[in-house]
């Protein structure tokens, strides 16, 4: 009976084996039918700092900045014509930021005006990605958040071709630089992803992506104001093969700003953890 068992717990493995070391092809995510995918994000800044000179005179301290969103996607199928199709309800999108300069503590909270909002949202074959809101909110008011939801829906970080372990890839990270520091919209940025390992169970199939994110950038206005920001970033992402859908995004860095205006300068040190779940769920609300 012991020979037996080992017999068996060696094919097994053999044949895990065998499956890992075979490439692996990317492709769109699909689950069951009546599922949505919620997604959740959230930005923290633990340990940073701010450095300000106005006037000559220097002054220090320290800043902590919180952005956390929880949304919920529902794709139809495509319409006649071949366009997509969706809705997404926003259950939070909000951002916190708390500043302590000189023993002065300032708190500031930016909740945005589409939580509770559900709006449906659609795409031409040969077009960009628009959303109908409702007219209860200025578009003004929410553009950056439509952007971000715009450029979320445009991520393509997987090649289309079969990809071994230790390949590597370059893909486009405006998404995380989105959500991330908005105010550096022209960065020059580099992303790259290499798969590391592919893990399988009985249970499910499972790729673990390393990824690095390198960005710079500068912008100048005409009052004669500057700035100045690199991000560097590192993680990695886990990914259900059977599903195709990235479970998990965990990145580490560092994000540094300088802003100029007149005889004011200011820098800001920022340690980043940004942690992104993905999750299949049947969503009553949507209709």
């Amino acid at each position: 009976m012991r020979h037996s068992t080992l017999v068996a717990s060696a094919l097994t493995l053999g044949a895990l084996c065998a499956t890992a070391s075979a490439g692996i092809t990317f492709g769109p995510v699909h689950g069951k039918a009546g599922e949505s995918i919620r997604l959740i994000t959230r930005t923290e800044t633990p340990g940073g700092t701010i450095q300000e000179t106005i006037a000559g005179k220097s002054r220090s301290g320290t800043i902590a900045i919180t952005r956390e969103r929880d949304l919920t996607w529902t794709f139809r199928d495509p319409a006649a014509d071949g366009s997509r199709r969706g809705m997404v309800k926003v259950s939070s999108i909000s951002a916190s930021s708390k500043t302590v300069i000189d023993g002065k503590t300032e708190r500031l909270a930016d909740p945005s005006p589409l939580t509770g909002k559900m709006f449906s949202m659609s795409r031409p074959l040969q077009g960009d990605w628009k959303f109908e809101l409702d007219g209860s909110i200025p578009l003004m008011r929410v553009q950056k958040e439509i952007d971000e939801l715009k450029i979320y829906l445009k991520r393509d970080w997987y090649p289309n071709h079969e990809v071994n372990l230790g390949d590597s890839w370059e893909f486009d990270p405006s998404w995380v630089k989105m959500i991330i520091q908005r105010d550096f919209s022209s960065a020059q940025t580099i992303g790259t992803m290499r798969l590391r390992q592919v893990r399988n169970s009985f249970a499910r199939r499972m790729a673990v992506i390393d990824i690095s994110i390198r960005s710079t950038g500068a912008k100048f206005h005409s009052d004669g104001s500057s700035g100045e920001g690199t991000i560097n970033l590192s993680g990695q992402v886990t990914m259900n093969l059977d599903t195709m859908l990235d479970e998990s995004l965990e990145l580490k860095g560092t994000v540094t700003t300088s802003s100029r205006k007149g005889g004011e300068t200011t820098h800001m040190t920022l340690p980043i953890r940004l942690v992104a779940t993905k999750s299949f769920v049947r969503d009553r609300s949507f209709p």
